[in-house]
Order: C-alpha cells, then sequence, then structure tokens
C-alpha cells in the first residue's frame, strides 16, 4: 500500500511540468501574443502626416482668441487661465510624443484634444457676457 502511495506520488510530481509546458506551448497558436516579446511599439506615422502635426500653431491660434475674449470681456481670469493651462498640457503631450516620432493615435489624440479646447473656447466666448 504504501509502495502504491510512494509510486502515485512520483507519477503526479512529473505528470505536473509536462502539463505545464503543454499549455505554455499552446499560448502563441491561440492568437493571443505569447510571453517571449511579441509586444511591439505603435509604427510612427506617415511623414505627411507628421508635418500636418501644426500642435504649436494651433494653441497659438487658441490662445489669442482667449486673449480676446478675456479683453472683451467675455472670459473671466480663472476662466482663462483654466483653457490656456489646458493649451500648455497639449503643447506638452505634442513635444512628448514627437521625439521619438507620432503614431498615428497619438496625432488623432492631439487634434481631438485641440479642437475641444478651440470649442470650449468659443463656447466660453458666447456664454452672453
Amino acid at each position: 500500500m504504501r509502495v502504491l502511495a510512494i509510486g502515485f506520488a512520483v507519477l503526479v510530481v512529473t505528470a505536473a511540468p509536462a502539463s505545464a509546458q503543454i499549455a505554455g506551448s499552446m499560448r502563441g497558436l491561440s492568437g493571443s501574443p505569447s510571453l517571449r516579446g511579441d509586444i511591439r511599439l505603435p509604427e510612427p506615422a506617415e511623414p505627411r502626416l507628421v508635418r500636418s502635426v501644426s500642435v504649436g500653431r494651433e494653441v497659438r491660434g487658441i490662445r489669442g482668441d482667449i486673449e480676446a475674449g478675456r479683453r472683451a470681456g467675455q472670459l473671466s481670469r480663472s476662466e482663462a487661465r483654466a483653457l490656456r493651462r489646458e493649451g500648455h498640457r497639449i503643447e506638452a503631450i505634442s513635444e512628448r510624443y514627437g521625439r521619438d516620432g507620432y503614431s498615428y493615435a497619438e496625432i488623432m489624440m492631439l487634434r481631438s484634444r485641440t479642437e475641444a479646447l478651440r470649442s470650449a473656447v468659443v463656447a466660453k466666448r458666447s456664454d452672453g457676457r
């Protein structure tokens, strides 16, 4: 009886690593990335597309609109400060992304944030102040 229990324990111990190896080798076949470094960085966007990214120019234009709204009394000091701060955030993100080349997703994110800032400035200025 004791010999049978020891034999069963040896069988269980030797079978466990084999099942783990089989499961590990199937990971790459299931369509999911394996754990061996298949994660890749996004490719930089096309040069034509990158040249069209003019975040700095766009934000400077928006900043001019903010100052015009402040002078006209359409924006309070705190509203103008918050809008300017968002413009600075967008420029900082653009600079960070531009160091290693923009990906398409980064360009789209920058454009959408810039457009959201422009829309916020227009909405705040047209509130009827």
